[in-house]
């Protein structure tokens, strides 16, 4: 073993510790989406209708935004 420093400091990885909490809330708010809109399609028999394809669509947006997954605390 090398006795390099590490190289974070204290505050990088309190930075990165709130990331991954950030990162975890995000996934868990997805995670919840997709199962709503899982289930809601499940219950669509035949082709939807207009009202349907609009809930649908809404639901999609709740979940991604241009730049991907979406961020719920926007």
């Amino acid at each position: 073993m090398s006795e390099e420093p590490v190289p974070y400091t204290i505050t990088d990885a309190g930075a990165l510790a709130l990331r991954v909490t950030e990162l975890e809330h995000i996934l868990r708010h997805f995670d919840r989406a997709s199962m709503d809109l899982h289930l809601y399609v499940r219950g669509v028999d035949k082709m939807p209708t207009p009202e349907e394809w609009g809930l649908i669509r809404a639901q999609i947006q709740e979940m991604v935004d241009a730049y991907g997954p979406r961020n719920p605390n926007r």
